[in-house]
């Protein structure tokens, strides 16, 4: 007997895996979000429908429809276990760390790491730094026209005296 004509003696085989009925079945969000059988069908909320889209992104790129149904909840456990983690840092170490970083940048663009204090004095100090920049260009444009002005009188003899 050929591979193609052999019969399976198993029933399940050639029934499908899911009844009309259920495959007409509007999803909610929590069967979308907790249930093991990914809904064949798109929910009507828009909530339901973003976390259906994701859901469908992820079985087919992780190849979790291919797997069983114990196998599925464990690689599902751990992914919600690693959000919950993430979130509770966030929750936890996220507000310390911003501030951390408050007092860093204050540091950094004012000098000290009290920015109220230390606004007014870096404010003065930007002022002069930006006067001084201004009266050195000043300064050295004033003594490049004297010294093309030199040089151009000196040049303009030189050029008529040859004349």
């Amino acid at each position: 007997m050929s591979p193609s004509t052999r019969t399976v003696s198993d029933p399940a085989y050639y029934s499908s895996a899911m009844s009309y009925h259920e495959w007409k079945r509007e999803p909610t969000l929590s069967s979308v979000l907790f249930g093991l059988h990914m809904p064949y069908r798109k929910p009507q909320s828009p909530i339901a429908q973003f976390f259906w889209r994701r859901r469908v992104w992820i079985e087919v790129t992780f190849a979790l429809s291919m797997l069983e149904p114990w196998e599925k909840l464990v690689v599902v456990f751990v992914i919600y276990a690693a959000l919950l983690l993430l979130a509770v840092g966030c929750v936890l170490y996220l507000p310390q760390h911003l501030s951390f970083l408050h007092a860093r940048a204050a540091y950094y663009f004012f000098g000290s790491a009290d920015p109220s204090a230390a606004a007014s004095d870096s404010l003065d100090r930007l002022k002069h730094a930006a006067s001084w920049g201004l009266n050195a260009s000043l300064a050295n444009v004033s003594s490049l026209r004297s010294s093309l002005v030199g040089l151009g009188t000196s040049w303009g003899a030189a050029s008529s005296s040859e004349l």
